[in-house]
């Protein structure tokens, strides 16, 4: 089959391309890498970040009118408008939802629809401007969070423990975002997780339970281990209640994220998404699991029934982990190198070490997920034994910086 595939996600790209299919790619100017040409696409489009959906469309039809498309496919939001886009003006089927992910995107739309089917939440408000996000934090009290209503990646999101910490709130959420929306929501107490599914129809297969560590201040996130330590009756109840909030949501012929608190009345949610989870999450599932979930989420997005490939029961027969390193400084430093890489990758129980940042590059404050500096994916017998195993690794590597010149 021929396949437009837009956006990024390549790991589903090479596992389409493995299946035998032609790809087409098209991707914005700033999710482009150097190897893309050289990659498994029959050709390569590539259009500036702000060109709007009918731009990709036109471009698209003159593609399809030469050699036709079977499907077209996308793995990550930034794409789902164009896909839907380009879907209609050829008349090629895609399973992008994009009803479905106004719903998830919009968290505050989120919280009214599992409000509407009794879903258990938390106490929550939208509020626009500074008086009303001071009104909101008063109604839903104190600690609280508040959030981009559309946010990723971290960004911009909160705690809010006392009085004093509204203002430094409001200045990491920014100005454009205050007047666009922002959500405040009860502070979930407990611990974090994640849950990978894959939607089949309107049946909801959760294929893996996720720990998740984050930084308590900036909620960026430090590392994940696959299973999480839960116990039999714990992992049911999260089960359960994922599948619940993916029903009220609509959830259907899709990937699933969803991000939730184990609080002691039970699992709370912070948020999903209709697409895989990030951060090596799925490689850490093919790790434990041996279920390679891109492979499934590619077949899915051309549509092929996938229930055939899918255990009755996924089980873990070890652990994985990843985390990461998260050096914050001043950003008049630049990174100059890494110390420490070749000794880390040679350890037998490492299986992947990248460096996200290169040689060259600004010193930050982490504030977002992009900050972060490099990671280490491990193994182990358990969940403790793999995550302390990449914790110590990224540990091991010793990043030197230098300040930059003077006014630079």
């Amino acid at each position: 089959m021929r396949v437009l595939v837009a956006g990024t996600n390549r790991m589903c790209h090479d596992r389409l391309h493995a299946q035998g299919h032609e790809l087409v790619l098209m991707v914005p100017r700033g999710r482009a890498r150097p190897g893309d040409p050289a990659g498994p696409y029959r050709h390569v489009v590539i259009l500036d970040d702000d060109a709007g959906p009918e731009l990709w469309a036109d471009v698209a039809a003159v593609l399809h009118a030469a050699a036709p498309f079977g499907a077209v496919a996308a793995f990550n939001e930034h794409t789902y408008r164009i896909v839907r886009a380009v879907a209609d003006r050829l008349g090629v089927p895609t399973v992008v939802d994009t009803d479905l992910f106004d719903r998830v995107l919009d968290k505050a739309r989120t919280r009214e629809v599992l409000d509407k089917h009794g879903v258990p939440g938390c106490r929550h408000r939208l509020a626009r401007g500074r008086e009303s996000v001071a009104a909101a934090v008063r109604a839903v009290g104190l600690p609280c969070i508040v959030k981009p209503v559309d946010g990723e990646a971290s960004e911009g999101v909160a705690r809010i423990a006392g009085p004093g910490d509204v203002e430094e709130a409001l200045l990491r959420l920014g100005e454009e975002q205050i007047d666009r929306g922002v959500l405040v929501e009860e502070f979930l107490t407990g611990p974090e997780y994640s849950v990978e599914a894959l939607s089949v129809g309107t049946r909801h297969h959760v294929l893996a339970i996720t720990g998740k560590h984050s930084d308590g201040r900036t909620f960026v996130e430090r590392g994940h281990v696959v299973p999480a330590p839960l116990s039999a009756d714990d992992r049911e109840s999260v089960a359960r209640y994922v599948q619940s909030v993916l029903d009220a949501l609509g959830f259907h012929d899709c990937p699933s994220h969803t991000e939730l608190v184990l609080t002691a009345d039970g699992p709370r949610i912070i948020e999903t998404h209709n697409r895989i989870g990030g951060d090596s999450i799925m490689d850490l599932v093919e790790l434990a699991t041996g279920v390679d979930v891109h492979d499934l989420v590619a077949r899915q997005s051309i549509g092929e029934d996938v229930s055939a490939l899918l255990p009755d029961r996924v089980t873990a027969h070890r652990a994985a982990a990843v985390w990461y390193a998260d050096p914050s400084g001043p950003p008049t430093s630049t990174l100059v190198e890494v110390r420490g890489v070749d000794g880390v990758r040679a350890l037998p129980y490492v299986h992947r070490v990248e460096l996200l940042k290169q040689p060259g590059a600004r010193q930050s404050a982490v504030l977002r997920s992009s900050d972060r500096s490099a990671l280490v994916l491990t193994t182990g017998g358990t969940p403790a034994e793999a995550l302390q195993r990449a914790r110590d690794a990224v540990a091991s590597l010793r990043f030197v910086h230098t300040a930059a010149p003077h006014g630079s």
